[in-house]
């Protein structure tokens, strides 16, 4: 974070705080072990970029592009490629030549997928629950409101270059 004027001491810290706790929900939601215990309480066997392309999918009852797949969930076409094909495998997902022009192909969840999206996301809702039982209600809406915003900033707010420390070196301390 590069220091600036405009942003006391204290508002940097909170913001390195925030930082802070972002990293760790990523970190815990590439975690291994937290996506075992995910799979394992749903009895699911999928990998995790399996888990986000079947959520990806469920929202669509007419099939999408394997595309428009990609894009609805950030993920590079050819790891959609693999997945689909190891979810189709499984009997997951179905691909199929759409009606009006033959050269696309729609990706849609089968009757077995849509079950293993329903666990997963009772599974989802109900640890939720239980991490979200103590808390208010204002302090639910204020969550739910802030992080709202925070997300839509986050996909607002384009990555700016990093800019070299003012004695030249990069260095380790080049954040402050």
């Amino acid at each position: 974070m590069q220091r600036d004027d405009r942003n006391p001491p204290d508002a940097q810290a909170a913001q390195r705080r925030v930082q802070g706790a972002v990293e760790r929900l990523l970190r815990l939601q590439q975690s291994r072990r937290v996506h075992g215990e995910l799979i394992a309480a749903a009895r699911a066997q999928v990998s995790q970029p399996a888990v986000i392309l079947l959520a990806g999918l469920q929202a669509d009852g007419s099939g999408i592009t394997i595309g428009e797949l990609a894009r609805r969930t950030h993920t590079d076409m050819s790891l959609v490629s693999r997945e689909l094909r190891k979810l189709e495998a499984a009997a997951l997902v179905t691909r199929t030549t759409d009606a009006r022009d033959g050269r696309i192909t729609r990706v849609g969840l089968t009757p077995k997928g849509h079950g293993v999206v329903r666990r997963l996301r009772n599974v989802r809702d109900r640890h939720i629950y239980e991490v979200l039982s103590a808390w208010s209600p204002d302090e639910l809406t204020a969550l739910g409101d802030l992080m709202t915003r925070f997300v839509d900033d986050l996909q607002a707010v384009r990555h700016r270059p990093a800019q070299p420390p003012a004695s030249g070196k990069d260095t380790e301390s080049a954040l402050d």
